[in-house]
């Protein structure tokens, strides 16, 4: 048997900083929630009177509530790549969904590092548990992008894979009933099969991952596929909501209590392991709830669906909670994004929020901890030729129209939170200030990498056309 020989210095080095930190607490760990098409008026945190949401409103109650918290994108794909990255998707051309299957050309470009890869660089153990819709070929495959562990399903999956009598279904407009019902799960790289309801699936996986390394640092992605189409779930939690006479807000109610549920799992699997107070929780959806559901889901008081640029396609339930470290029951009103809620969450590891390449998100923890707001500051969106800016209480969309035409669409979002009334007519220098702000945005970015797909929309009485 061979035995690496180790020099004497670094021995010494190696005991002297066992000796430093035997019996020290544990550093603080990271459990991000990602809810998917998650509406901003779907939980009671945000004013939902009919879905029972108490583990999340927990969240809200011994944290903080974002109120103007958003994605940086109205759809899946481009929004995960930004907040997995702390960048702005539009710096590597990441603008919209993948039409097909997700191939090289339409994933994460491999030179962009992860935040896993920079929290592992602190020693934490990083997992991914979800949906990760990035690329799952080599060298684009979780594993190989910073994660320790990865429990996965297809970006396409369904919840249940088989439907009993009293599960409940709705196929929205549009939607067909699927000849199989695949779920694709995935553990590392080996497919694998399972049996149970999608949600509690990846509640398990996280609880499990929580069980196994409480006693290390840890940064945790738990990426859940609800309430995202299909809508469907369980009889047992059907039941918890019969109350609800609609079938089909009764089924997407019980979608949202088994998210509800896992939240819950997961603070109390925290708290079982010894780290519920020294553990940075962070909930938020990839953008917001849309349209083809009908009224079913809820973008609260603001105007407009996941696919759009409006409030309700960016505007997301944004909670933090860190009992040992933020105050509780606060409510942060300054416009910030799902960047900085990872850059954030980043920081808690140590990890140099400097190195190359430049992140866009800003570690808000600071102020915070001191009971302040961080200074606004201006929020961008790319979705090919639309652009948006805000900027405090102006938001800018240069929009595209179905006539190839350019417009501006100008909205004061303290006295028009709906998006009903474009002033840019009668603010053309509010307008020149917030198109220099997007010029010097764009400067930095480079052209989408794919084409997108296409909708026209009515916002503020002129006709748009929307990418995604």
């Amino acid at each position: 048997m061979m035995f690496r020989c180790i020099a004497a210095p670094v021995v010494a080095a190696t005991l002297l900083l066992y000796a430093s930190t035997a019996g020290a607490a544990p550093r603080p760990s990271v459990v991000v929630i990602v809810a998917d098409d998650l509406g901003y008026g779907d939980v009671g945190a945000y004013g939902a009177k009919t879905i029972p949401t108490p583990n999340i409103d927990r969240l809200a109650r011994e944290g903080i509530r974002f109120t103007a918290g958003y994605a940086t994108a109205s759809v899946c794909s481009p929004s995960r790549a930004g907040f997995h990255t702390g960048r702005y998707q539009a710096r590597f051309g990441q603008d919209f969904n993948p039409a097909l299957r997700e191939t090289p050309e339409v994933s994460l470009p491999t030179d962009e590092v992860t935040l896993a890869q920079r929290a592992r660089t602190q020693g934490y153990v990083t997992g991914l548990i979800g949906k990760w819709h990035l690329g799952t070929q080599a060298g684009y495959h979780p594993l190989d992008r910073g994660y320790d562990e990865y429990f996965g399903f297809a970006s396409s999956a369904v919840y249940l894979p088989t439907l009993a009598v009293g599960d409940g279904r709705h196929l929205v407009p549009g939607e067909r009933e699927r000849a199989q019902r695949k779920q694709g799960f995935m553990r590392g790289r080996q497919p694998l099969a399972e049996s149970g309801f999608l949600t509690d699936i990846v509640t398990r996986e996280a609880v499990d991952f929580i069980d196994r390394h409480s006693a290390d640092p840890f940064f945790l992605v738990v990426t859940h596929h609800a309430p995202h189409v299909p809508i469907e779930a369980p009889a047992a939690v059907m039941q918890r909501v019969a109350a609800i006479r609609d079938p089909a807000l009764r089924t997407y109610a019980a979608m949202i209590a088994s998210l509800d549920d896992s939240v819950g799992a997961i603070l109390r699997a925290l708290e079982s392991s010894g780290r519920g107070r020294d553990t940075l929780v962070v909930l938020f959806s990839d953008n917001g709830c849309p349209e083809y559901l009908r009224g079913t889901c809820s973008n609260g008081d603001v105007s407009g669906f996941k696919r759009d640029l409006r409030e309700g396609g960016l505007r997301v339930p944004m909670l933090w909670r860190w009992p040992d470290t933020l105050p509780a029951g606060r409510t942060v009103r300054t416009p910030m994004t799902t960047l900085d809620a990872m850059v954030s969450a980043l920081s808690v590891t140590g990890a140099d929020l400097a190195a190359a390449p430049r992140l866009d998100g800003r570690d808000l923890l600071p102020a915070l901890r001191a009971g302040k707001e961080s200074p606004s500051t201006p929020l961008f969106w790319r979705s090919g030729d639309n652009h948006v800016v805000r900027d405090g209480r102006w938001k800018l969309w240069k929009a595209k129209t179905p006539e190839d035409g350019r417009i501006d669409l100008l909205f004061d979002l303290e006295t028009d939170p709906g998006e009903l009334r474009n002033v840019a007519a009668a603010q053309p220098a509010v307008v020149a200030r917030l198109t220099t702000l997007l010029e010097g945005f764009e400067g930095g970015n480079v052209p989408p990498r794919w084409a997108p797909r296409r909708d026209v929309v009515e916002i503020a009485g002129q006709r748009v056309e929307l990418a995604f």
